[in-house]
């Protein structure tokens, strides 16, 4: 369940980031916190918070543009404050895709929704900003609600389904 939660967790974040494309807007830089859920299901809300930044979303924008990586945004469109976005993503063999339409009020507050092809899923996501990261949080941590802790810059290090909760 874990490594679900860490799979959808990661995977909404890099949607969500890629929506901005190379013109990602201003936010604040500190501590955000998001609350996201998932339609089709029981699945309850998830929250976490992350050290955030506009560039830490631009690290992030930049790694998907890559084309080593398992989602790749197809095309993307904004409109004053509002973000369009469509991602295939390739998740055992198959391709995916999504469109989301991503929302800034101001630089403190961001609303998603991220619609998959054929409606199985619908994810809504809304993030505001806390203020200064705690002490011991760096740049592009991530701490979900179960505790598990990650880093956005560095997914190679995300733990696995073997990791113990600390």
């Amino acid at each position: 369940m874990r490594m679900q939660r860490l799979c959808e967790g990661l995977m909404l974040l890099c949607v969500a980031a890629g929506a901005y494309g190379g013109d990602y807007p201003a936010i604040k830089e500190g501590l955000w916190t998001t609350t996201t859920t998932l339609s089709g299901g029981n699945h309850p809300p998830q929250t976490g918070k992350m050290c955030n930044s506009t560039t830490i979303m631009q690290q992030v924008i930049d790694r998907q543009k890559k084309p080593d990586q398992p989602c790749r945004i197809v095309n993307m469109t904004h409109s004053g404050s509002v973000y369009t976005q469509q991602t295939e993503c390739l998740v055992d063999g198959t391709v995916k895709k999504s469109t989301s339409i991503t929302t800034f009020t101001g630089d403190t507050l961001v609303h998603t929704e991220i619609r998959h092809e054929g409606g199985a899923l619908t994810v809504v996501s809304d993030s505001k900003y806390l203020g200064s990261c705690p002490a011991g949080m760096q740049p592009g941590d991530y701490v979900g609600d179960d505790g598990m802790k990650l880093n956005v810059l560095h997914p190679e290090n995300a733990p696995t389904s073997s990791d113990k909760k600390p």
